[in-house]
Order: structure tokens, then sequence, then C-alpha cells
């Protein structure tokens, strides 16, 4: 244990010397020594890693699949090439000697709740998150408020398109985009490439222009921490409706009308938008929801006796066992503390509600439950499963992607 331990702290202490002296993102240094150029994308889609560690004695990349076995040679630099890679936005990182550390030629990294996520790559190509050339593009604008109901000072996003005029005779229509558990209010533009889907889509006539709101997805002050507690979802619905919902209607050119308003999420944020928009028909007519985390909805005391979600639900909503626990479940008392009045009236009212969810993906089974007690309740849904997939973020880009050219249509 002492010698793993040590390893560890060796590798660290020359990982950390060798970014002090070549900082990420600051020519694609490694750790001392000349220039190491990383990550190297080919014209085929072939992808090149590379690390300075002379001293390592293995090296592999993590985070785009099955980890990838990293070669040194006689300078010290290990390395490795992908087989062609689809066009896509990737994360990844580097494990050296059983630590997991950034790549320090590449500074682009995913921002998390907590801090700075792994890498960010990205792969060329003809796809929506890709940004087009020459097409408008759209403005994103980052807002920061008081939140009396969470207790702590936060911030939301804004996306407004292309050419938006704010006097216009037609207001926009809005839609609430909620991220994950474990990231921060912009983590739809930071990995999720929403403002470009949406610049891609609206430029080529297949989705309206609209305005995009991704607000901070925690109800209480302590994040990912206290996102299990019973109300932290029922605090952030509250958050977006009576304190983020006006700031935007007030300093924007957008529609208070209902059949105007979406809002949709991912894994958390599809939990939350469900939850938001199936109790609040009175604002929002469209609800999307991919790869919902519906394990984290609050719970009856009866259906574990804590009146929370508890500790497999906590599992799988921070998408563990993904790699073969099978999905999870979800008991009906649970959708029924938090839809008591849904049934097939709603349907009037409901313009869209659009569930996916990758059959790969731990939280498949709540979505099955989900959708069964939709459907016995004969509420009308839209209910998609995507072979192979997992939990992943190339998912949530394409479901975006389908989901936004619906919104907004006459029915």
């Amino acid at each position: 244990m002492r010698r793993s331990v040590l390893a560890v702290v060796l590798v660290s202490a020359t990982i950390a010397a060798g970014m002090a002296q070549n900082p990420p993102g600051r020519g694609g240094r490694g750790f001392g020594g000349g220039a190491v150029r990383s990550p190297e994308v080919a014209a085929d889609g072939r992808v090149t890693f590379r690390l300075r560690a002379p001293n390592a004695k293995e090296v592999f990349v993590t985070g785009i699949g099955q980890r990838l076995a990293m070669e040194k040679n006689e300078q010290g630099i290990w390395s490795v090439t992908t087989e062609p890679m689809k066009p896509d936005i990737y994360t990844y990182s580097f494990s050296v000697d059983g630590a997991t550390f950034n790549d320090p030629g590449n500074g682009t990294l995913k921002s998390s709740f907590n801090g700075a996520g792994p890498n960010i790559l990205t792969v060329p190509g003809d796809v929506t998150w890709e940004p087009g050339s020459n097409l408008p593009r759209g403005t994103v604008a980052h807002h920061f408020y008081h939140s009396a109901i969470a207790g702590d000072d936060r911030d939301y996003f804004v996306y407004t398109p292309a050419n938006y005029d704010p006097k216009r005779k037609e207001p926009y229509p809005t839609l609430y985009l909620l991220h994950g558990l474990g990231d921060k209010a912009g983590a739809w533009t930071d990995v999720g490439a929403a403002n470009v889907i949406l610049d891609n889509l609206i430029a080529q006539g297949k989705a309206k222009p609209m305005v995009m709101v991704n607000t901070l997805g925690y109800g209480n002050s302590g994040g990912p921490s206290g996102a299990m507690s019973p109300d932290m979802l029922p605090a952030f619905v509250r958050t977006v409706l009576e304190e983020v919902m006006p700031k935007v209607e007030k300093d924007y050119h957008v529609s208070k009308d209902r059949s105007q308003r979406a809002i949709a999420g991912l894994s958390m944020g599809g939990a939350e938008a469900t939850l938001a928009g199936l109790n609040h028909l009175d604002k929002f007519a469209w609800i999307g929801s991919f790869s919902g985390a519906y394990v984290m909805w609050p719970r009856p005391p009866a259906a574990n006796g804590s009146g929370t979600a508890g500790r497999g639900a906590e599992a799988a909503a921070n998408g563990r066992g993904r790699g073969g626990r099978g999905p999870a479940s979800l008991d009906a008392s649970v959708i029924e503390k938090n839809f008591p009045n849904l049934d097939a009236k709603a349907n009037s009212r409901i313009s869209l509600l659009w569930i996916a969810c990758g059959d790969a993906d731990s939280l498949v089974g709540v979505n099955r439950n989900f959708r069964d007690w939709l459907n016995a309740k004969g509420v009308k849904l839209t209910y998609t499963e995507i072979p192979g997939m997992a939990h992943v973020w190339p998912l949530w880009r394409q479901n975006l992607t389908e989901l936004a050219p619906l919104l907004f249509r006459a029915k």
C-alpha cells in the first residue's frame, strides 16, 4: 500500500513540476523537455495522443471507450494513435501509473461543478454540432443572481439566435435546457455545443429561431453533494419558475405564452424537466428528457423508509453500473407521488412529451418504467430507445438535434 501511494505521489510531483514549467495551452509542451503535440487529429479522424513522462511505468488514454495503452520511445515520450474516430466531441484523460491527469498539451477542459474536468477533443466532420461555414451565429450571454430559494449566488446562460431583434413584432419562443449531475450551468454550451446545434438548425430552416436558457440545476447551495435530498428537485423547479424565468422574460423579448415555452434536459436535467413541465402545464407545452435520471425524484417514505431516493438511486443517478450491473428500476408509487394529477386529460395541453434513452444506459429501466406508467394513464408521449448507446454526450447532442426541429410547431 505504501509503495502504491508513494508511486502516485512521485508521479503527481513529476507532472506538477512539468506543468509548472510548461502550462497547458502554451505550445503543447509535455512534462519538461521540448514541445509535445497532443492531441493531433489527422484528416481521416485518427487521433494521436502524446505525453512526456520518462519515469512512468505505464500510461493509458481513458474516457474515449476502451482504454488505450501508450508506448514510450527513447526520449521518454508516450504515444498512441487511434483507429479513425467518428466526428464528435470527446472527453479524455491520461492514466499514469494508476493516477489520472489531464493532457498538459491540451488547454481545453470540460468544466464541472467542483472544478475542471477532463480534456475536450474535437474530431471535425459533417455533424450538427460542428460550426457550419458562412452561417450566422447567435450570442451566449452569462448572467448572475442571488437565489433566495437555494441560498447562494448562481448563474445562468442565455443564447439568442443570429439576428435576434428585441423589437420584432413576434416575441421569441424559449427553450429551458438543463444539465446533468456534476455539471455547471454552462455544460450545454461548454461540451454540449447546444448553441452551435441551434445555430445550424435555425440557419438551415430546420428549427424555429428560439432563445435558449441554461441555468444551474441544483435546488440547494450544496450542488451535487446535496443532489439526493428529497427537496432538491422541487426547490430547483422553484428557482426556474420564480427566479430565472421572470428575469429572462424581463430582459429578453420572449413570449409568456405557454405554447411558446419548452423545457428539456439530460440525466438529472431530464428528471427536472419532466417534474417541472408535467406539473406546470400552465407554463410549458413542450417537454423533453434525454436519459432521464428519474431515480432522483423524491420518494414516498414507504418506498425506502427514509423519504429520499436512497443509495441505489444515487448510484444510478451518478451513472454507476453502466458496465453491466443492469438497469435501475422505479416503483410506481414514486411516479404517483411526483405526478399525482397527471392523466389523459393533460393530452390537450401537452404539445410534445419526448423521452429518449440509450438501451445500454443503466437508467433505461426507469425510463421504461415511466413510459409504461404514462401509457397506463393514457398520457401520450414520443418514446425512443437508441441501440448501443449509454450515458454519453454524443447521444445527448443527437437528442437535441432531433428535438429542436419539433419545438414550437403547430399541432
